[in-house]
């Protein structure tokens, strides 16, 4: 039996999320007022990551830390 998570599938809280990026809940976010990511909601209306979104977040964490700003990482990720 495969256990792993589909990328696909949103079921992950913010609180993983955090601990899989080592962003702040502030900075996931701003990513996503920004349209960097775009998290489900679920029944109760929170966000639902996805391993999609898990795998966008460190992107942009990496090109944030190389000193790229927001606007040259949407640039760069529409491409």
């Amino acid at each position: 039996m495969n256990h792993d998570i589909p990328d696909e599938l949103a079921a992950l809280p913010i609180s993983v999320v955090k601990d899989l990026t080592s962003l702040s809940a502030r900075q996931i976010r701003y990513y996503e007022k920004h349209g960097l990511i775009k998290p489900a909601r679920n029944a109760a209306n929170r966000r639902v990551y996805t391993m999609k979104d898990i795998n966008r977040l460190k992107e942009v964490k990496k090109l944030i830390d190389k000193g790229i700003n927001i606007a040259g990482i949407k640039a760069m990720l529409k491409s």
